[in-house]
């Protein structure tokens, strides 16, 4: 039999296990404490940050014989059937493959039916804005006016597709990107859970590959873990196998770019590519750094809005002392279009070459 992946076996399943949506869970608990629920929600934000299981949880609350301050009992044939997505009560539609009309009216005919097992329906519609218009034409009266016992529960990457009639019409939750700090604890819990040996630094670099997706952070601890077997995860080896830049390469490398040090530059690029970084990667973290120098200028060391670890706050502060502003302005412009010249370009490597070389042209007037 198949081993349960680690994104499924550890998806949350109560309020308590989701990560970094802290308003989202302060609202549900309060709305579940007083029975005040909306009719219809929509879950809104980036990918792999909670939308779906919150829905499953939302079910959950609706459906539960016992909650206790958020908390769903585990016992109960919701709690039983719920988090597998084995009650016919609880219908999970994928607007992306069943986004005609024929798949809502089936939807909407099922909705006359009271609840056959369980206290509440709940219809949860993932990728909400891949609907077509008809179909979600379909939906407004229900939405507006459903049966006592039905919820709604609208998930999307792109609120803005959606139309104001449904967003009028429901309660919305913004769900954020999750911070690297918070990725890197969950997987460290994950890792005691199931006896995986790694160190926080590897955990840290795994967190900063997801991007604020907890799913995607959980997929590749799974994907490494597979390779080194017994062995210890190490920052280092997560560095080669999944071919991004050490956060050492990078310093040095910027480093090199405010000295205006071109030929430095060229060598340390070249040596990052000799190792098999991925250019759009490396890319992005230089990015990434020098928008961390941009939130230091302006909001000062205790900024909040800087996903790093304290070493490399102090890092950054140190390289912020040799840009100003307008520099930073130039820089982001630089960056700003990379995406679509990586997307089109026969050669990426000149891409990443000449952006640096760009880039590092904009301290040369201020060393000579």
């Amino acid at each position: 039999m198949s081993k349960k992946s680690l994104y499924l076996k550890y998806r949350p399943k109560n309020l308590d296990d989701l990560v970094g949506q802290n308003n989202f869970v302060s609202t549900i608990r309060q709305a579940s404490k007083y029975k005040k629920f909306a009719h219809s929600y929509l879950l809104c934000g980036t990918k792999g940050c909670g939308k779906t299981s919150s829905a499953r949880i939302i079910a959950n609350l609706l459906n539960c014989v016992d909650v206790k301050d958020g908390k769903v009992c585990g016992d109960c044939p919701a709690c039983n059937k719920i988090p597998t997505g084995a009650s016919m009560d609880v219908v999970e539609l994928d607007g992306a493959k069943q986004r005609k009309v024929e798949d809502i009216n089936n939807l909407l005919e099922s909705a006359t039916w009271s609840p056959q097992e369980l206290k509440k329906k709940v219809f949860t519609i993932d990728e909400a804005h891949q609907l077509s218009s008809t179909a979600i034409s379909s939906l407004l009266k229900i939405v507006e006016e459903p049966p006592e016992y039905l919820t709604f529960i609208f998930c999307t990457t792109e609120p803005d597709k959606i139309p104001d009639t449904i967003l009028s019409r429901s309660q919305r939750h913004v769900f954020h990107k999750i911070s690297s700090k918070e990725i890197a604890a969950r997987l460290r819990y994950i890792c005691t859970e199931e006896g995986i040996l790694s160190d926080d630094e590897s955990l840290y670099s795994i967190a900063k590959m997801g991007r604020g997706s907890m799913r995607d952070a959980i997929g590749y601890l799974e994907q490494i873990d597979t390779v080194v077997g017994e062995e210890e995860i190490t920052e280092d080896l997560v560095y080669k196998y999944f071919g991004i830049a050490d956060r050492k390469g990078v310093y040095d490398l910027i480093y090199s770019m405010l000295k205006s040090d071109f030929s430095m530059v060229m060598e340390q690029c070249n040596d990052m590519i000799v190792g098999s970084v991925d250019i759009r990667g490396l890319l992005y973290e230089i990015s990434e750094v020098f928008r961390g120098i941009l939130m230091i200028k302006t909001q000062g060391e205790k900024t909040r809005l800087v996903d790093l670890p304290d070493h490399e706050i102090q890092k950054i502060v140190k390289l912020s002392k040799g840009i100003n502003l307008s520099q930073l302005n130039a820089l982001s412009k630089e960056f700003s279009t990379i995406e679509k010249e990586l997307k089109y370009s026969i050669n990426k490597r000149l891409v990443l070459e000449s952006t640096l070389v760009r880039c590092t042209a904009r301290f040369l007037q201020k060393n000579k």
